[in-house]
């Protein structure tokens, strides 16, 4: 279970959490595989190995949301959603290389926007930065 350590932050610093009593520890790539539901894109390759993480405080109306305004600003597809299933994260934390994420709020609750790379699911460098610059204009925390 994660919980967050802190409510302010100076920009820059990462955001930290304490999952499973370790407390003042920055997520890795593997912690967002397995704590988070992760959401990703699955009509558009340009959003390829980028993910929308959740967590069980996270509605599935208030994930549309994020998802929707993606859409109206062209940064995601007109596809519904799709969901990674827990039985393949396993292979996700083993093949998955971790670029890095961000932390984004909306009614007051985090999610967090996550990349990767995979050797066949290419992340592209351009897209990620415009989900950055989006959501960090749009949900920031």
């Amino acid at each position: 279970m994660l919980k967050f350590a802190g409510s302010t932050r100076p920009p820059g610093i990462p955001i930290r959490y304490s999952i499973e009593g370790n407390t003042n520890m920055a997520l890795t790539g593997t912690d967002y595989i397995n704590n988070f539901d992760m959401h990703f894109d699955g009509g558009d390759m340009t959003n390829a190995s980028l993910y929308l993480c959740t967590d069980g405080s996270f509605s599935d109306s208030e994930i549309e949301t994020v998802i929707q305004s993606m859409r109206d600003a062209g940064l995601w597809s007109t596809d519904a959603a799709k969901k990674v299933a827990e039985d393949h994260k396993p292979m996700y934390a083993e093949q998955m290389q971790f670029i890095g994420a961000l932390a984004a709020s909306l009614n007051g609750k985090t999610f967090h926007a996550a990349a990767y790379d995979h050797e066949k699911f290419k992340y592209t460098p351009d897209r990620w930065r415009q989900w950055q610059d989006f959501l960090s204009a749009n949900y920031a925390r």
